[in-house]
């Protein structure tokens, strides 16, 4: 196993960081050991409010019923919009990804 510096050492929890980060999108190892080296030097400012939302997001976040947008409440604000409800257009969408992208478009009320 090897450390932040790529040395083989200990550091077990250290490289199940790296590991983990290493899963999500555009992180490889070297910019998940950059993102786990940056987290340890900010603990207090960084690391652990981060590790606190992440706690929060995992109990509250739920997948809206309707749409597939994730929201804390199902149906989400998205479907709940009254101006969505009447004669406003149907998008078809893969995922979530794309119904942001849509929703920063502002391209006005329709629904998913």
């Amino acid at each position: 196993m090897s450390n932040l510096n790529g040395s083989k050492s200990g550091g077990s929890e250290i490289e199940q960081l790296v590991q983990l980060l290493s899963r999500l999108p555009g992180l490889g190892p070297r910019s998940a050991r950059r993102a786990v080296l940056h987290l340890i030097k900010r603990k207090d400012g960084l690391m652990i409010p981060l590790s606190g939302a992440l706690q929060r997001a995992l109990e509250a976040v739920v997948e809206c019923t309707t749409c597939g947008n994730i929201d804390t409440i199902s149906p989400c604000a998205i479907c709940c919009d009254p101006r969505r409800m009447q004669n406003s257009m149907l998008i078809i969408v893969e995922d979530v990804g794309d119904l942001w992208a849509l929703e920063r478009a502002t391209i006005g009320a329709v629904r998913y």
